[in-house]
């Protein structure tokens, strides 16, 4: 329970860091680059001797890393963006909804089917969609909200992370299916952060070569101190499914519940972040789905205990 706890903890504190960014005028691209170095170390540090590049050059999963680092730090813009033009409830329930997506390619392409899927399993995909448009939608009584805000970028950025959010995870099934062993996955996943952590240097150096845009301290420090949660979120979700028999279907779902909650409850303390009841509807049905789409190994979890 102490490493569930842990695991939910990094990720709400995750997105809150984004909206404290923009408290403290931190530039945020910076900032996610800084985070996916300080991954990347970290994740080498835990290696002795750290391999050698011309062998994981030479592995079958190399090629899906870059993909993945690719997605990892574009999709990671997309949830620091939203968590501050939206909120960082929006932010939390399309990130953690996403799930539906890997569930789906797991049923149509790599044909895991673990469990016989009900109608009810189906219904919950179909409410995890209405829950990203009903928390992302701007609360009308909220005074502090931005009157000129589009509605439909209220909406476009929720869905944008629901999307490339669900194909990373998908993409990590996917390669952990045919291509990883055991043994590999720390090795896949440092280089998959030390892709974005390349990818987002070299964006940097082209905005600082041709548009001036230099590196700052504040973009250091903000960098670090999400870079460590980052990481040991990861951490903790591994040591959370060892503790829990590696029982995924029934671990998922109360993780990411238990993110939405705490990260609304923690908005609303820290920022003032008021939901509307259609937000708050969004946050149930959030819930709801995540419920529908495991109730069966839920249920059994219980009943064995």
């Amino acid at each position: 329970m102490i490493y569930l706890l842990a695991c939910v903890s990094c990720t709400v504190f995750l997105i809150l860091t984004f909206k404290f960014y923009e408290i403290f005028r931190v530039p945020t691209f910076p900032a996610i680059v800084v985070n996916y170095i300080t991954c990347t170390v970290v994740g080498f540090l835990q290696f002795s001797p750290v391999p050698a590049l011309n062998q994981v050059l030479e592995t079958k999963w190399f090629s899906f890393a870059l993909l993945l680092g690719s997605l990892f730090i574009f999709t990671f813009y997309l949830i620091a963006i939203t968590a501050q033009r939206v909120g960082v409830t929006a932010a939390s329930v399309a990130s953690k909804i996403s799930l539906v997506i890997p569930v789906l390619v797991s049923l149509l392409v790599l044909q895991n089917n673990l469990k016989n899927y009900s109608w009810l399993n189906y219904l919950g995909m179909g409410v995890a969609l209405i829950a990203i448009m009903l928390s992302s939608l701007p609360a009308r009584s909220n005074a502090e909200a931005d009157a000129t805000k589009p509605a439909l970028a209220s909406l476009a950025l929720p869905l944008l992370i629901f999307f490339f959010s669900g194909i990373g995870d998908a993409l990590i099934n996917y390669t952990n299916h045919y291509y990883l062993t055991s043994a590999e996955a720390g090795v896949f996943t440092t280089f998959s952060f030390a892709t974005s952590a390349t990818l987002g240097t070299l964006i940097l150096l082209y905005q600082a070569i041709f548009k001036r845009n230099l590196f700052n301290f504040r973009s250091l420090v903000g960098g670090v101190v999400l870079g460590i949660p980052n990481y040991f979120s990861i951490y903790f979700l591994l040591k959370s499914l060892s503790a829990f028999n590696n029982d995924g279907a029934f671990l998922y779902p109360v993780i990411n519940i238990c993110i939405i909650l705490l990260g609304m409850v923690a908005a609303y303390i820290l920022f003032k972040e008021r939901l509307s009841r259609v937000n708050l509807a969004g946050v149930a049905a959030a819930v709801l789905a995540l419920v529908l789409l495991s109730y069966q190994e839920i249920s059994e979890y219980l009943t064995t205990k």
